[in-house]
């Protein structure tokens, strides 16, 4: 049995790495769209515009069968495998760093067009293939994967060393000669196969090349930092860039013990952590899209959650610091837009302005009647959303419905049995870097096991509850909308309103019902009493029996809800791949709505599978 589990995983790992490589995803807005978007940006006093969000997956990364870890930055577009120097090429996808630079020039070309300039964003230094290493084993820096979430060791460049120095040099003048309007660089590291030698933060812990580790860390970034500002100045250009590392939460160390010191030493216009060599902060943070709960649910508007975030923005450009904007990967997600633009009309100066200016906001978008329904709307979304976050460790609904899959993977008392057809459609896409055991456990995301036991079931039993009535509330608010929307376009648009309401309750009870599950089953399976094979005349349904049992098929209920939803109309509820070949660890397959009927099905084949683990009622 040992040995066919074995073979059972090797076999999935392989189909894992064939999954993977199938195909590269394309940027889901067409160059038409990202224009619309810039012209309304301008129109809201943003000044910058983000180019590197929403480009094709570097795919090629994926180079060790079965290792999910690059799902974290195949869409990082860091400087030395899109601007290689000659040493380095042979290691890169040099078609794949066209693609991109090609797309990145028609963005811009759009951005300059319309008096703004570029925003690049990237994770560095950044994790290179481990046959650069192998020829030159000297430029081999610290290990930078979190190593419960990879299958293999993953390094970045060494920049204590001046070869690696000059490659960045090198990739930041090619980078600024190709597009010399991009202005503003945000860098971050310790993440997402990032980091700098003996950090405290890397994720293996503080490690890198003996010769350096007692460099002072100030020494290490001010001479990488130099470097890029050399490639900048090479080019005839002046840039703003900061590099910061992951904010680390109670359990991590910080990446950087005193980033004010180190920047003293900065060249103009560089930061870490936002300090400047004249010891002041920077006065810009990286650019959102301002909706709720994403990725991965698109469209959920938050005004109530980011308004007081766009004021501040707003002044601080007027006192000289860039205003990025994200460009949302799919068509008519303009919210931000719209709301950034009447709160720079209106200028609310305190929070009783801030929620006049958004009643006003309201009446210009429902009419004076509906004004207070659409408050209400976005009084119960705004509310959701601060109730999940204190189930954060990662956006709870990227973590549990995409990477673990709760969306649409089955819930049954022996996931283990599971045929591998009958995992075929998610197993392949699960994040998970340890074996099969760990895979069939629902709630064991990133190997964090943050929702393991039946106490962490109540706390996110009572987190989704309060998530539900607020819902529930916002979607009462909706309907009243629909009824009195005075023209087709307006009950079109509160009908579309209404669904992707739908899909994050529907998203609420999956990480309800997966913790809830995995937390009885186990309770179940650790019993020492035996199932009754012959359970007397009377025999009472345990209460154990009755609740997972109850989980499950709330757990159906709700994948035919969602799929009903998702077939309900053409406009995206749910970020998903551009085609099923393209579905990714990260982004979902636009067939889910088979795959849900998929798990439907499976999950109402595997009744009887419950008499296994507990003792049949007799009444």
């Amino acid at each position: 049995m040992q040995q066919l589990t074995k073979l059972f995983a090797v076999s999935f790992f392989l189909f894992v790495s064939v999954a993977i490589f199938a195909s590269t995803k394309a940027q889901s807005l067409s160059l038409e769209e990202f224009e619309k978007y810039v012209v309304q940006a301008k129109e809201a006093g943003f000044t910058h515009v983000k180019i590197t969000y929403d480009i094709p997956l570097s795919m090629w990364q994926h180079d060790v069968p079965g290792d999910p870890y690059p799902a974290w930055y195949v869409f990082r577009p860091s400087l030395l495998k899109i601007f290689p120097p000659k040493m380095l090429q042979p290691y890169t996808d040099m078609e794949y760093a066209k693609e991109i630079i090609e797309l990145f020039k028609a963005r811009m070309k759009i951005i300059t067009r319309h008096g703004l300039k570029g925003y690049y964003r990237t994770n560095e230094p950044h994790v290179l293939p481990e046959a650069f290493f192998t020829e030159y084993p000297k430029l081999r820096g610290p290990r930078v994967d979190q190593v419960n979430r990879s299958r293999t060791a993953r390094f970045s460049p060494d920049v204590d060393r001046p070869e690696v120095l000059e490659m960045y040099r090198e990739a930041m003048q090619s980078l600024l000669e190709t597009l010399p309007d991009v202005e503003v660089f945000s860098f971050v590291t310790t993440d997402a196969g990032s980091g700098l030698c003996w950090s405290e933060g890397l994720y293996p812990g503080a490690n890198g090349p003996s010769y350096c580790k007692h460099r002072p860390m100030k020494d290490r970034v001010q001479s990488f930092m130099n470097a890029l500002n050399e490639g900048a100045e090479a080019a005839g250009q002046d840039i703003l860039l900061n590099m910061y590392g992951i904010p680390p939460r109670q359990w991590m160390e910080a990446t950087f013990e005193d980033p004010e010191e180190i920047a003293k030493g900065l060249p103009d216009g560089f930061s870490v952590e936002w300090y400047r060599n004249n010891g002041e902060r920077a006065k810009w943070r990286r650019p959102s899209d301002g909706f709720a709960f994403d990725p991965p649910l698109l469209g959920v508007p938050n005004p109530m959650g980011i308004a007081d975030g766009i004021m501040q923005d707003l002044k601080n450009t007027e006192m000289g610091s860039p205003l990025g904007a994200k460009i949302p990967a799919v068509p008519g997600l303009d919210f931000k837009f719209k709301l950034q633009k009447k709160l720079k009309e209106s200028s609310p100066k305190n929070s009783a302005e801030m929620m006049v200016t958004l009643r006003e906001f309201a009446s210009e978008m429902a009419g004076e009647d509906h004004a207070d329904d659409l408050m209400t709307v976005w009084e119960g979304i705004h509310n959701a959303e601060e109730h999940l976050s204190s189930l954060n460790f990662g956006p709870v609904f990227r973590m549990g419905n995409v990477l673990a899959r709760w969306v649409n993977r089955p819930m049954v008392p022996f996931p283990e049995e599971l045929t591998e057809e009958e995992k075929s459609y998610y197993r392949p896409f699960l994040f998970q870097a340890k074996g099969e055991e760990q895979a069939n456990n629902l709630i064991d995301i990133q190997a964090m096991l943050m929702y393991e036991g039946y106490g962490a079931r109540l706390l996110v039993q009572r987190v989704t509850e309060l998530m539900m009535s607020d819902l529930g509330k916002a979607r009462q608010a909706a309907s009243r909308l629909i009824e009195g929307a005075g023209s087709k376009s307006k009950r079109k648009e509160w009908i579309l309103l209404d669904k992707r309401l739908a899909v994050v309750e529907s998203f609420t009870r999956s990480v309800d019902n997966m913790v809830g599950y995995q937390a009885l089953l186990e309770l179940a399976k650790n019993d020492s009493t035996k199932p009754e094979p012959n359970p007397v005349l009377g025999a009472k349904n345990s209460w154990k029996r009755q609740e997972l049992m109850r989980i499950a098929r709330d757990e159906i209920d709700n994948a035919v809800e969602l799929r009903e939803l998702l077939m309900s109309t053409d406009t995206p509820l749910i970020e998903m791949a551009s085609s099923p070949e393209e579905e990714s660890i990260m982004v979902l397959s636009p067939d889910l709505a088979a795959q849900l009927k998929r798990k439907i099905d499976i999950m109402n084949s595997k009744w009887m599978d419950y008499d296994r683990v507990f003792t049949r009622p007799n009444p």
